[in-house]
């Protein structure tokens, strides 16, 4: 089973590490990455490690 996950603060660097790890783990799925700064961009653009995820960081709302 698969589990869909979300990560909030993406582009800090906490953030981006934990994208990392979700994307190297064959049982997670990374589904949605949020920030309050970078928003808009690709995760890759921030991180160039991480081009191969592909989200879009979107404003982390509370």
């Amino acid at each position: 089973m698969v589990l869909r996950v979300a990560v909030a603060g993406a582009s800090g660097y906490a953030g981006g590490e934990l994208v990392r790890l979700i994307e190297g783990h064959p049982e997670f799925q990374l589904d949605t990455v949020t920030a309050n700064s970078n928003v808009g961009k690709q995760i890759g653009e921030v991180y160039p490690h991480l081009t191969s995820v592909g989200l879009e960081l979107k404003e982390t709302t509370v």
